[in-house]
């Protein structure tokens, strides 16, 4: 594990370690993070890598871009995430689940990828990027888009 970045300083305070045993889509060769709230409070977070100080994300719950999603996980994510009991229930208290955002060329253009949400036990400090397939959900859904700022 790289050296842990000193953001809270900058940001606010940050969760417990979360390990990805497999990595995000695309990105597998790093396994651990941690949430960091902004000082002021509001929704988004920083998922902070601390295997490369470099590389962060900006997530946040998707309940604020959708407020009523609902993810279906499958039993493997389930399982690897070790998960016991009702999604919805233990959310967002025992079970974090998060969207990464993009911003685009466009500064006023930003997506959520709604399609692979990030789930987090808290619990086990177990994290997990799953694919929703056959949801509906999108991969790049509006939050901000050029024509919203005109």
């Amino acid at each position: 594990m790289g050296v842990q970045p000193d953001v809270t300083g900058l940001l606010g305070t940050e969760s417990q370690p979360i390990h990805f045993p497999a990595g995000l889509i695309g990105f597998d060769e790093w396994k651990n993070f941690v949430l960091v709230a902004h000082k002021a409070g509001g929704p988004l977070r920083l998922m902070q890598s601390l295997d490369d100080e470099r590389v962060s994300f900006i997530v946040v719950d998707p309940r604020h871009i959708v407020s009523d999603y609902q993810p279906q996980l499958l039993e493997e994510d389930i399982d690897a995430l070790q998960i016991v009991g009702d999604l919805e229930a233990a959310w967002p208290n025992e079970i974090g689940v998060y969207c990464i955002l993009s911003v685009h060329e466009d500064p006023f253009v930003v997506t959520a990828n709604l399609l692979s949400p990030l789930i987090i036990n808290w619990q086990a400090g177990l994290g997990r990027q799953v694919i929703l397939a056959n949801s509906g959900y999108a991969a790049r859904h509006p939050v901000v888009s050029a024509e919203k700022k005109a």
